[in-house]
């Protein structure tokens, strides 16, 4: 089980015997060490299944911290810390800590807490589900058709796929899918801490391939409901629910987006071979890179592949700086005409280049 040790002073005795504890119980290999840093950005090279969170001497601070760096624990958080202030229990608990350790009693309570760690009690929390962020280079790259095609794929696999609509305002999947949607993501945002997966449940709508879609908000009045905190808690819920999620995201810079970019363990980046697409990727890489997303979850997807006087391939990798393997091939016929109609090409078009 890969930990992670998150602290303000990794040479503190509280976090010395925390590691200690960690390496005799839980990970041989010892957790991954991190401070917090003057700007409180924290990076984990992997993403870790645990992360324990020491809140002495700094709480404040701490908490800062563990709200940028929930969304790349893979399953619990354990938060560390004095238990004389009720509040700041509560707190830690309301920013996304899922166990909160007496630093009095660290030893019994964290063989306490072992057995839920290690599944015994919590099985979905160790094998969290995959998540797909795909997020076109610009208008017409077909980002959202890939996202309602992918999604369907992956629940003819596995049985289902969650489907998530994160173009507040202008989403077109419920479109995609001939859907009507009683309730959007926004619902789930007003009030993220009683979200359970009861009601990620009610808000999704079902597709007949497998898919459940979890709309974006449509009226424009709505956009403003959308919290980073409330997309943070769904998509977790979402991921310990369901063997896929696949996300189709407005950009990589409003909050809310961001927060889901952080929890993909892969981003679609998909482009066409013309020159504003391959200009607006080269910064989108080149802004993935500055988050701290590693380039080994991004991908680039050339879809319409095969048009006219597009760009050539050699030039093409040479300016993004990487070797394209994904290609999409223009189809127009059988993809209009299954967008057009709200079923994916995958099923209306299964035999189509494109499919």
């Amino acid at each position: 089980m890969r930990t992670a040790l998150l602290a303000f002073d990794v040479s503190h005795p509280l976090t010395l015997t925390l590691q200690g504890l960690i390496e005799d119980k839980m990970d041989p290999q010892g957790p991954l060490l991190a401070e917090f840093d003057p700007d409180d950005n924290v990076f984990f090279p992997v993403r870790p299944q645990v992360l324990l969170l020491v809140l002495s001497p700094d709480p404040e601070r701490a908490l800062m911290a563990l709200n940028k760096v929930r969304s790349q624990v893979a399953g619990r958080i354990l938060a560390v810390g004095p238990t004389a202030d009720p509040k700041l229990i509560l707190r830690t608990l309301q920013q996304g800590a899922d166990h909160y350790l007496d630093e009095d009693d660290l030893a019994e309570q964290f063989a306490a807490v072992l057995p839920r760690l290690r599944g015994k009690e919590e099985p979905r929390a160790a094998v969290p589900g995959q998540t797909i962020s795909v997020l076109a280079a610009g208008g017409g790259c077909g980002a959202s058709t890939l996202a309602v095609n992918l999604a369907v794929v992956l629940a003819a696999e596995r049985q289902r796929c969650a489907l998530v609509d994160l173009k507040p305002g202008v989403g077109d999947l419920a479109a995609l899918l001939d859907l009507k949607p009683a309730h959007t993501l926004a619902d789930l945002c007003v009030n993220p801490a009683l979200v359970d997966e009861g009601m990620l449940d009610k808000a999704g709508v079902a597709h007949s391939s497998g898919v459940r879609l979890l709309a974006a908000p449509m009226h424009f009045e709505d956009i403003r409901l959308l919290t980073p905190r409330g997309v943070e808690k769904v998509l977790g819920l979402a991921r310990a629910c369901f063997p896929f999620v696949v996300i189709d995201q407005e950009d990589c810079f409003h909050e809310e987006q961001v927060t889901a970019l952080r929890q993909a363990d892969t981003v679609l980046l998909v482009a066409r071979l013309d020159y504003t697409s391959l200009r607006s990727a080269r910064r989108i890489l080149d802004h993935l890179g500055q988050m701290n997303i590693p380039r080994e979850r991004v991908r680039v997807v050339v879809n319409r592949h095969g048009q006219a006087k597009e760009l050539p391939r050699q030039e093409v990798e040479e300016s993004l700086r990487i070797k394209l393997t994904h290609f999409i091939p223009e189809d127009p016929g059988p993809v209009n005409g299954a967008n057009n109609t709200g079923v994916p090409v995958v099923l209306k078009a299964p035999s189509s280049k494109a499919a």
